[in-house]
Formats: C-alpha cells, structure tokens, sequence
C-alpha cells in the first residue's frame, strides 16, 4: 500500500448551484488551482481540476507529498465522507477513492484518472464508490511540498472556503391519476382531472414542472400547466367524448438534471346514450345523469338477441363497462364489419372496476368500421361506452 500525508481539513457546505469553480492565484506552489468543474453522465461523476501552470506526470509520483483531492460529503453535514486522491504511478495518472472515518482512510475502490493537457486532470469516479447519493457536496484540494516557499507543504482548494452542491438525480415524478401502463385513465366524464407529484432529491430544489398534452396520434406537446415549485399537483382538462388525450410531465432541478414521465393516455368513451349508438330494441334501464354512468340492454327485450352498433374510423376500439355491480353471467359477443371477434364476461372483469373489457386492434383506420355487441346469454349486459383511436 502507498502511503501518503493527505492533509484534510474541514469546511462548511455551500448551497451554490455551480458547474465550474474559479480560484484566484493565491497559492505560491506548481499546483495552485485555477478553476474545478463537476458534471456526471449516468452513474459516472466527471471532476476536472486546472492549475495556473503546468506541471509533469512524474510531479505526482508516489515517492512525493504531492497530489490533487476530490473531498466529498454525502450526507449534507460538514465532516468528509469519501476523498478520491490523484497521484501518478509508473508514468500514468491514478486515481484511489477512500472512505473517511476520523480523518483515517479506508480504501474502497479505484476511478480514471487523465491528464488531458498540461496543466489538468479529470476524474471519472463510479457513483458507487461515493455510495450513489443523489447528490453531494465537494471541493477540489492540491498540496505541493518542495523547497523554497513550500518546504512544508502548499495545500490549495477550491472554492477555498464551502463546498459546492453536485446534485445528480433528476427529479422524481409519480403519476398518481393513472393507471399503470398500458391501460388508459377512463375517465366518467368530459372534464376530468388529471394529478402528479414532482419532487427534487438530490438538492438543487425543483426548478420547472411543465404538464404537457396531445391528441392521441400526433407528435407535437402542448404544455397545459407549469409551476417551479415541488409537491402534489392537478390539472382539470376539459374534453369531448370520444377524445383521446396523451399527457405527460417534464421536470427540471436547479443543477439542470431533467426527467420526463412516461406518456400516459385518458380516452373519454363515446357514451352509451351517445345517438351514434343504435339499440336494436329499447334500453330495459336508463342510467344516472351524467356521462359514463352505466347503462343496461338485456336479452330479455322485445328484440331478441338485444344488439348495440355502433360505426366508427380508427385503428383500435374497446368497450367500457360501469362499475359497482356484479353482473353475474352475462355475456357479450362482439362482431366487427360482420364478423364474430371475441366475447367479455363483465361479471368476471368488470365487478368493482370501471374499465376496458373488451378491446381489438389492427384495424385499418382508412375505413369505415361497423361494431355490433349483441347479448348472448340471458340476464343483464352492461354498456358504459364505447373507445376508439
């Protein structure tokens, strides 16, 4: 094991939201700082630290004092966590991460070290060896011991008193109003609300929440809402039945790490009293007021089998029953353009959930469609509405 002096020292934590430090020359040494930048590109953390003049590879040769320092506090208070020391080896830049226990280091892992020019290093740590925090707080640190000015050693950082937040996560977006993919939010009427939580972790606090909205099918976003601050938020769209509306949520924190939601899709049914809906004999119950309430046709009417149609254009269509009733075994088949596609059990499926329970896709949008839903068995059939996109 090499050994070195490693002078380390305490320094209090600094809220700035900063992607390069500048340090004045203030150090008479050959490794006085200049400036130290942090950037990450996924779990991998990107230091450079420059130096006013330049120096060889051989300057930091494990025989010497000399070195260059990432100090790294992880949990928000002033005591360092982890140091990353910088040294060269055999003609090459080296880099070692420790962690820090009373100002004695314990050895975690390794990380690259460069020296892209004359007069800087970078550093590429693995987000692992500083315990993956989603965020920390660093500064850059040199010592040059040589005789003259620095007989006892020149110790540089930068900045020379704080350190420097490098938040690392995107911030966090819970899409608390819909369903998980790929079912779609039914909504039980035209204006609907849709909700989302936004919050920042790493520190750098939330900058910009942007809710963003298109019709099914084409490729330009809307934003719809946007605010700065973090927490639960809602939405009240106002739409028409038989839309189909694609939302999602962009975050931005203050460091500019960005994360974008999912897309999710909220298709508003055609309603069971919609006209474009024919009933080969009339509805044996008539739902509640309002949209997307429910409604009945039963086998048991003056037109046997009872039969919904319904035309439509599109690609996709699916039927939507109304929730909270058990309906027992009732069954509906389903025919497109004539022919017999498939059957739903609703008492099966739907018992205590509003949703799809029957859907069919690959159709060919460029022509006219004829959906018929007839009720096969006896007993009651729901209908709630009808989707197409």
């Amino acid at each position: 094991m090499i050994a070195f002096a490693v002078i380390l020292g305490a320094a209090g934590n600094a809220f700035a939201d900063t992607r390069r430090i500048s340090d004045r020359g203030d150090v008479p040494g050959r490794l006085d700082i200049r400036s130290a930048t942090h950037g990450h590109a996924g779990n991998r953390l990107v230091h450079t630290i420059s130096t006013w003049g330049s120096w060889p590879v051989g300057l930091l040769g494990p025989g010497t004092p000399n070195l260059f320092a990432l100090e790294i506090s992880t949990d928000a208070d002033r005591a360092l966590e982890r140091v990353v020391l910088v040294f060269s080896t055999s003609g090459r830049m080296v880099a070692r991460v420790f962690r820090v226990n009373r100002r004695r280091l314990t050895f975690v892992g390794s990380a690259r070290a460069s020296k892209p020019n004359a007069r800087t290093i970078r550093v590429v740590v693995p987000g692992a060896r500083i315990g993956a925090p989603a965020g920390y707080r660093w500064n850059a640190h040199s010592q040059f011991q040589a005789p003259g000015a620095c007989s006892r050693a020149c110790v540089d950082k930068a900045p020379n008193t704080g350190r420097v937040l490098h938040d690392v996560t995107p911030p966090t977006i819970v899409l608390t109003s819909f369903p998980p993919l790929p079912l779609p939010l039914i909504p039980t009427d035209v204006e609907y609300d849709v909700s989302f939580r936004v919050e920042d972790a790493g520190g750098a606090g939330l900058r910009l929440w942007q809710l963003q909205h298109r019709p099914f099918g084409t490729a330009a976003w809307t934003t719809v809402a946007s605010g700065a601050g973090a927490g639960l938020k809602s939405h009240h769209h106002v739409g028409m039945e038989g839309d189909d509306d694609q939302f999602r949520v962009i975050a931005r924190d203050g460091s500019g790490n960005v994360r974008v939601s999912p897309v999710r899709t909220v298709s508003v049914p055609v309603d069971d009293r919609n006209p474009a809906l024919t009933y080969s004999g009339q509805w044996a119950l008539a739902g509640a007021a309002g949209d997307f309430l429910g409604t009945l046709s039963t086998s048991s009417d003056n037109v046997t089998p009872a039969a919904v149609d319904y035309e439509f254009s599109g690609s996709f269509v699916a039927i939507v029953t109304p929730a909270g009733i058990a309906w027992g075994n009732s069954k509906g088949s389903v025919a497109i353009d004539g022919t017999h596609v498939g059957d739903f059990f609703p008492g099966q499926i739907a018992e205590g959930n509003r949703r799809i329970v029957f859907s069919q896709g690959g159709l060919d949008p460029a022509v006219p469609h004829t959906l018929r839903i007839v009720v096969a068995d006896s007993g009651t059939l729901p209908l709630d509405g009808i989707v197409v996109r």
